[in-house]
């Protein structure tokens, strides 16, 4: 129940699924990078360019749709707060990882020195580059929160604003330096991933769980489409297509892979039951980003030969989530229960126990 009395709309479950599966396959991808090597075991490339291509589009997707249902339902003066503690988190959470990889992973000394750069996001450290996009992503929905609410009552509209934003992935790349756009608009100097070319999944996040989107033939053949064309150039040149800075193929490229994942989420939702540990990963996104990071670069810098098999890693990356899981269970207090039913269940002792007298 809210303050006000009205109850609260359930969660959706399958978007917290969907989010669960991305954060399996991005673990499992940091562990391929850092406990496994392409060289001497080459099957695990091709689960890394997988798991590269499809994750950080599929956050930003689930970003837009988790936004229209907790923010643009409501209105500004409700969700402005919200957002901006969103954004406030995931700032925090990129320091945590961007710092922990200077100190585990680079050796730098603990000082003014390697954290400050980083605090005014003049440093972007490895494997935490996304986490200040996500924060870029919560800012962007927070200042553009009226033009993007208007936006998602024009279903039409919004997908012709989406692939009028594709034509970002042409910017001249090779002029931006300032490490703080970097995750705005993208650079060369850096991985970096730009939030104004991958906002596409942002809009279209939003329209799905504005209009109720499940199964389509038309969002099918488009994301069909999209994804053959990232395919097509991919044969064509004989190499990915750029990821740093990305591409239009870059792109476009994970669309009909995502969808497919939003159906099965769907799908996975009557038995959410017996997924509850994904459901918890989906609910706990930052947390388990972030935690897992400090655990993979500490313990690369503690056991700097140690190797394993593409399943092997998969294990490893088992482990990780597991501890992940663990932790959330010690700081998570237990769902409530509702008045009615304490009353109910007190009701029902008494009966029992008249019972028992009798």
């Amino acid at each position: 129940m809210s303050a006000t009395g009205i109850p609260r709309p359930p969660r959706e479950r399958a978007i917290d699924l969907f989010k669960g599966l991305l954060v399996i396959g991005m673990i499992y991808c940091h562990s391929l990078q850092f406990f496994s090597d392409v060289q001497v075991y080459p099957g695990g490339q091709k689960w890394i360019d997988f798991i590269n291509l499809i994750t950080f589009s599929g956050f930003v997707f689930s970003f837009g749709y988790v936004s229209q249902l907790a923010y643009y339902s409501k209105p500004f003066r409700r969700s402005a707060p919200r957002m901006l503690l969103a954004g406030v988190k995931t700032l925090l959470a990129f320091y945590v990882s961007g710092t922990a990889f200077r100190l585990f992973i680079d050796q730098r000394p603990v000082g003014w020195s390697t954290i400050r750069p980083i605090l005014l996001l003049d440093d972007m450290p490895g494997w935490s580059e996304f986490l200040a996009s996500f924060t870029y992503v919560t800012i962007a929905g927070l200042v553009l929160f009226v033009p993007l609410k208007w936006l998602a009552e024009r279903k039409w509209l919004s997908f012709a604003v989406a692939f009028i934003l594709l034509g970002a992935t042409f910017i001249p790349y090779g002029s931006i330096h300032a490490p703080q756009l970097a995750p705005l608009i993208g650079t060369r100097d850096m991985a970096s991933f730009p939030v104004v070319q991958y906002f596409p999944y942002y809009l279209a996040g939003m329209l799905f769980a504005r209009y109720r989107i499940r199964w389509d033939w038309r969002v099918l053949a488009a994301a069909l489409l999209a994804s053959g064309a990232f395919f097509w150039k991919w044969q064509m040149q004989g190499d990915l297509p750029e990821r740093f800075p990305p591409s239009i193929w870059w792109i476009i490229g994970p669309a009909a892979v995502l969808y497919g994942y939003y159906l099965l989420a769907k799908w996975l939702e009557q038995g959410v039951r017996y997924l509850a540990p994904i459901e918890i990963m989906g609910r706990n996104v930052l947390w388990f980003l972030v935690m897992s990071n400090v655990m993979i670069f500490a313990l690369k810098r503690s056991q700097q030969l140690y190797m394993v098999s593409p399943i092997n890693a998969f294990w490893l990356a088992l482990v990780f989530l597991c501890i992940v899981i663990f932790s959330v269970s010690m700081i998570t207090k237990p769902p409530k229960v509702p008045v009615q039913d304490q009353q109910d269940h007190r009701s029902e002792s008494i009966k029992q126990i008249n019972i028992i007298e009798e």
